[in-house]
């Protein structure tokens, strides 16, 4: 985090938090080498056509008008600190560290705002013959700020480095044969698999925070050198990055602005005040307090941003009392969701019920789930406890800033049902070092991925953040049953089968999926309104412009 004087001060002066957030801490472990298993998802993820929430607002925010080239964009984010990099490889190890890279460079793929993968320099990723081998067709007429033009050797060289040296994206290339990636021409690489990868392109996209493509031979010490719509002109860890426009940008016509001017702050507050006092423009990870205050000020605009990102209480099913099923099941109908969403997220949430990736083209939207309190009691005396179950739940405020609320709104819910939690509330720091994977009841949070890619993240023996321990047997092959099929029938009615496990079997409570939360300069255009989870439309400053 930083430290910033009072809105208007100037160039703040700033220091680093030496607690570390959830987010730095998942993507920074990410998880050096640690392995994902194979999946298949071979279409584009889609909309399942929820119902719209309340209080959302048109998924573009403030497009209309035509756009007009020129205006310095100030940005003000929380989360940096001293070791900041620019890095591109290090990219996603932060929020603030993300909005920074995805001005600078770019990947293959990634999730757009809908949800749905949107090719950045790759034109194709499709699978030659067999999910054991894949081509990636890149896009012609782009080069790197230093006007060297892209091609197969850069995404062969990203690929290598990543899995040599084990960095965070080798979370998703673990079944990428290394040593066989082959270039057969200047814009196709060969990418063969030690095993079937059908989701390849989904974990790619989920993960592109981690996967942006630097040059040939690029190494730490090199200044940066990107494909993205700004080039660097300088940088201060801990307080603020420069980037000026790229005008050889291989999109026609963007970006629009002059400069992009990212400013570290010390808390959510300090950002505000900037916000409202016009020192920045535009900032994201809001809490629903100051989204409700930054609505009613004049010349802001404040919109929640409808997402699939969870938020869960993660239940440990290899220990006592969770591995008992009948517990898990009564936790769960426990929450009363509306209830939590209300209290603790300030109503910027919807309703979920225990599965992620409701985006996902392959969601159930059959599952459902409501507090049931006599469902509960008579499950928790069927486990053995009849009044008597006590439970301490971990929890941090480097998780999010909303998890200390969420923790004590389901504490005061389970009282209801003769379950006594007791909130072990520590630094972020503490809990993730001491690695809240090992504790029997915490709580966690993700961006949102596809089903697949979530599953192959957490709830697998391979999984990299294995915060439940699940290991179901039949769940694991089903997994690789999806991984074999080509057919999309097939894949969806194995895909609703191990959603009907996690349902019924599983130890994640999700009580809702969870809003994110933006707010910028009325002035301010460009901005549209992301299902990701990523501030600020994942940051896409490129299509931002200001109105005259």
């Amino acid at each position: 985090m930083t430290i910033a004087g009072t809105a208007g001060s100037g160039r703040e002066q700033r220091r680093s938090d030496p607690s570390m957030d959830r987010r730095s801490f998942l993507r920074s472990v990410a998880v050096g080498g640690a392995a994902l298993a194979a999946g298949t998802l071979l279409d584009a993820c889609g909309s399942p056509g929820a119902a719209q929430h309340s209080t959302a607002a048109s998924s573009t925010g403030s497009a209309s008008g035509t756009p007009r080239r020129g205006g310095d964009l100030r940005v003000g984010l929380t989360g940096g600190g001293s070791t900041d990099t620019l890095n591109p490889f290090d990219g996603g190890i932060s929020a603030i560290g993300t909005a920074r890279a995805q001005q600078l460079y770019q990947p293959l793929i990634q999730l757009g705002n809908n949800a749905q993968l949107q090719y950045v320099l790759a034109e194709e990723i499709v699978p030659n013959g067999t999910t054991s081998n894949w081509i990636i067709k890149l896009r012609k007429g782009v080069s790197f700020h230093d006007g060297k033009p892209f091609g197969a050797d850069d995404v062969i060289y990203t690929l290598r480095t990543i899995l040599t040296q084990k960095l965070g994206g080798a979370t998703v290339l673990t079944p990428v044969d290394v040593k066989g990636l082959k270039k057969l021409d200047d814009l196709t690489v060969e990418v063969p698999m030690t095993s079937p990868f059908g989701s390849f392109p989904q974990q790619l996209a989920s993960f592109w925070y981690f996967l942006y493509i630097a040059p040939d031979g690029w190494k730490q010490a090199n200044p940066p050198n990107g494909t993205g719509p700004f080039k660097y002109k300088s940088f201060t860890p801990g307080q603020e990055s420069v980037f000026v426009r790229n005008d050889h940008y291989w999109k026609a016509g963007l970006p629009y602005l002059d400069s992009v001017t990212i400013q570290d702050y010390t808390d959510p507050t300090s950002v505000q005040n900037a916000l409202v006092s016009k020192v920045i423009d535009c900032t994201g990870q809001l809490s629903g307090a100051q989204m409700k205050s930054l609505q009613q000020s004049s010349g802001i605009v404040a919109l929640p941003s409808r997402t699939g990102a969870i938020q869960p209480f993660t239940m440990r099913v290899d220990r006592a009392p969770f591995n008992d099923v009948n517990v898990r099941q009564a936790f769960r109908y426990i929450v009363d969701r509306p209830e939590l969403i209300a209290a603790s997220l300030g109503g910027f949430g919807w309703v979920a019920a225990d599965v992620t990736s409701p985006y996902d083209p392959d969601y159930d939207q059959g599952l459902h789930r409501q507090q049931d309190i006599p469902l509960a009691r008579h499950l928790l005396k069927k486990a053995g406890y009849d009044n008597d179950l006590k439970v301490s739940l971990d929890t941090s405020l480097g998780v999010s800033s909303t998890a200390l609320s969420m923790a004590q709104v389901f504490a005061q819910q389970a009282s209801a049902a003769g379950v006594t939690v007791t909130i072990n509330q520590i630094s972020a720091t503490t809990f993730f070092s001491n690695d809240y994977t090992k504790v029997p009841f915490a709580q966690i949070y993700y961006d949102y991925s596809p089903y697949l890619a979530q599953v192959a993240q957490t709830f697998l023996p391979t999984s990299p953040f294995p915060e439940t321990h699940f290991n179901d047997p039949r769940y694991t092959n089903l997994y690789y049953e999806a991984n074999k099929t080509r057919s999309p029938a097939v894949r969806k009615e194995i895909e609703h089968e191990m959603q009907q496990i996690d349902f019924t079997q599983g130890g994640y409570i999700i009580p809702c999926f969870v809003d994110s939360l933006d707010a910028y300069s009325s002035k301010l255009a460009g901005y549209e309104t992301g299902k990701v989870g990523e501030p600020l439309g994942n940051f896409n400053f490129e299509d931002f412009w200001f109105r005259s």
